[in-house]
């Protein structure tokens, strides 16, 4: 997975950096699934009584967000699954329906356009260049010299912490880790902090607009601004690349290539509208056959993520003074 998640085989469970109320400091939480089938978040810390402190009731409030984000756990959600397993079978059958996201929409586009033109190894590699320079950011940003304040937690950088890069030296290492990426990333980061494009806007317009919205980006090609359409909730684009062609070829038997892949994709996954690229994603997948395992794709690793026993209905309950998270999914 790209960085900051980590997915711990062991334990099965996520790993990651969650942001807090005032968005600039962060807390390790780990997501797992107990002997109850219920859905547990802790906040990771050597000292409880540290973080009990700083799990305030808004603290708590935003990290669910950020959660319910991720593993996609809101009503428009869960219609999703329902509307696309009800025309795709298979899906039902495999328990799949869901693509695992970024606590934000920010962070799932800059990992859209690490994804492009790259190789996963290098991919991985920024992501991960990026988080170790998230710290900094935040030195940079920080106008009060006070060294007492604890250290931070490597999170992934948001728009505001990149918009503020001044030091030379930083600007310098981020070039050097992300190459010409860093220019499109730091222009759009700015254009967000600007008031010049409201991200807000783009989890919630007609998907039409926000392509064309996307589009006008420099550095965002059909194939990021497909990813993160699907990172948002429309699955009407199936992102294209050379894997795309691959898969076409091994799983369907096309001679497809780059001037058709198109029109390829359009003749298998249209018949899944307006779900194509969850078809993609679910197809891509090889999803083996295990009637009580379900799946959550990572659009941004291109591998699928053995989670945890599938169920219909789950309850998250309450434990102690760490627990983040709790939530109750609508009956059927």
């Amino acid at each position: 997975m790209m960085s900051p998640n980590n997915w711990i085989p062991s334990t099965k469970s996520l790993q990651r950096p969650l942001r807090l109320s005032d968005s600039t400091k962060s807390i390790n939480v780990s997501i797992s699934i107990d002997e109850q089938n219920c859905l547990i978040a802790r906040a990771l810390d050597d000292d409880v009584n540290e973080v009990v402190s700083k799990l305030t009731a808004a603290g708590r409030q935003v990290i669910r967000k950020q959660i319910t984000r991720m593993l996609r756990l809101t009503e428009r959600d869960e219609k999703d699954v329902r509307d696309f397993q009800n025309i795709h079978q298979q899906a039902k059958q495999k328990g799949f329906g869901r693509l695992f996201r970024s606590p934000s929409l920010f962070e799932d586009i800059v990992k859209s356009i690490l994804l492009c033109n790259s190789s996963w190894t290098k991919t991985l590699s920024m992501a991960r260049a990026l988080c170790k320079l998230q710290p900094e950011l935040i030195k940079d940003d920080d106008n009060d010299s006070n060294s007492s304040k604890p250290k931070s937690v490597e999170n992934f950088p948001t728009s505001r912490e990149l918009t503020n890069l001044m030091n030379k030296d930083l600007m310098r290492e981020l070039r050097n880790n992300l190459g010409y990426r860093a220019d499109y990333i730091l222009k759009f980061a700015r254009k967000i902090e600007r008031g010049q494009l409201n991200i807000q806007f783009l989890e919630e317009a007609p998907w039409e607009q926000v392509y064309k919205l996307l589009m006008k980006n420099k550095g965002f090609g059909p194939f990021v601004c497909a990813n993160v359409l699907a990172c948002i909730g429309f699955y009407h684009k199936v992102p294209t690349d050379t894997e795309t062609i691959r898969h076409l070829q091994e799983a369907h038997s096309m001679k497809s290539n780059r001037k058709t892949v198109g029109k390829d994709v359009k003749e298998v996954y249209d018949q899944y509208a307006p779900f194509q690229s969850l078809a993609y994603c679910g197809c891509r997948s090889q999803l083996k056959q295990l009637k009580k395992v379900t799946f959550i794709e990572d659009i941004n690793s291109k591998k699928t993520i053995k989670k945890a026993k599938f169920i219909n209905q789950f309850v998250i309950v309450c434990m102690l003074d760490t627990l983040i998270y709790t939530y109750k999914p609508n009956q059927p």
